[in-house]
């Protein structure tokens, strides 16, 4: 291990620029194919070097909790009992010189296939409606002066789909992402975000029964020790609280606002647990409320086995498939497109990128 940290530390920049390393177009098609399954054959046998040493690790060091029979029946009938609903969002941007324009959307459903959703249109131009002088609309549009950001949009999706997924009757939320998105924890600079976010995590946690199963993890780390689980076991890695309590110091908040998480770290922190669970090919990680933290494994586990390769909530996909249906990012783009062709702009104002010939 010491000589391949030693070797990986001593790689530099450097490298990658020698001219013996790069090959013309000709050479790469040639070896290209060799290059690869031997780079591919490498990661293998790493995985799999991994998956055994991992084990005895988590074996040791965790409780590896399976769910079983009686669990995962428990879990079918609240899925299609219609006491589950799935929450998911999405957004579609369109950069302009005045500032982005963009459509975000949020869909809840259950196996009923009762459905509660919510669309807005956020505009730049909506927040400087009064400005008239050409060298006040010009000061708007530096790009320290604009407020719609796209930390603001993902930050507006997010509370919007936990917003709705609360309001739901089910007794069971499951959220397409963590419970508590970086996004709600930043306050958004001046416009003073930080304690609505926090109330509408504090409802979550209140409720206690609300899941939440990441797809794309910034956890490579945590997700390959999913390469140690055989399907239908789980692990609780550790509280929330740890990850809030790291976030803490970098987030360089005002002195209300580190009081104010400061707060919700001593209230809530201890109350979400990340996990990790493989239900089938892949694993993923989960955050539950630590009381419920067992029954919200088995609802999703029950929901993952229905599509066994991908092996993640099926009522997760499909919210984000009506969301995908209904608000498709193309269509949108399109419908900006048309109406600067109309006013006579879309010249001036398309990226230079969708100008691009391909």
């Amino acid at each position: 291990m010491a000589d391949d940290e030693q070797e990986r530390q001593e790689v530099t920049f450097t490298e990658f620029v020698k001219p013996e390393r790069w090959k013309d177009f000709d050479s790469h098609a040639r070896s290209i194919n060799s290059d690869l399954s031997k780079d591919l054959a490498t990661s293998s046998r790493q995985n799999e070097r991994i998956r055994k040493e991992v084990r005895d690790f988590l074996e040791k060091e965790y409780d590896i909790r399976r769910v079983g029979d009686k669990e995962l029946l428990w879990a079918e009938g609240k899925l299609f009992g219609c006491q589950v609903s799935a929450v998911d969002g999405t957004h579609s941007t369109y950069p302009m010189l005045s500032g982005i324009r963009c459509r975000i959307g949020v869909a809840a459903t259950s196996y009923k296939n009762k459905r509660t959703d919510g669309v807005v249109f956020v505009s730049e131009q909506h927040l400087h409606p009064t400005e008239t002088s050409v060298l006040g609309i010009l000061k708007n549009r530096k790009p320290e002066n604009r407020l719609i950001s796209n930390m603001l949009i993902r930050a507006i999706m997010f509370y919007m789909e936990r917003k709705i997924g609360l309001e739901r009757q089910e007794e069971w939320v499951m959220f397409n992402g963590p419970v508590i998105p970086y996004e709600l924890r930043t306050g958004i600079g001046r416009l003073r975000a930080l304690d609505p976010c926090l109330l509408l995590c504090e409802q979550a946690l209140e409720r206690k029964t609300i899941v939440g199963v990441i797809g794309t993890s910034s956890e490579p780390e945590i997700i390959s020790l999913g390469l140690a689980l055989n399907s239908g076991e789980y692990v609780r890695l550790r509280s929330f609280k740890e990850d809030l309590e790291d976030y803490l110091p970098a987030a360089h908040f005002n002195v209300a606002d580190q009081a104010r998480f400061q707060r919700f770290i001593e209230t809530y922190g201890d109350k979400l647990d990340v996990g990790i669970y493989k239900a089938g090919q892949r694993s993923y990680m989960f955050h539950a409320h630590s009381e419920c933290f067992d029954e919200a494994a088995a609802v999703i586990m029950r929901d993952s086995m229905f599509q066994q390769l991908r092996g993640y909530p099926l009522l997760i996909d499909y919210a984000d498939s009506l969301c995908t249906h209904m608000l498709a990012s193309s269509d949108f783009r399109r419908m900006v497109d048309f109406g600067l062709a109309r006013e006579g702009s879309l010249s001036f104002e398309q990226s230079e990128g969708d100008q691009r010939r391909r």
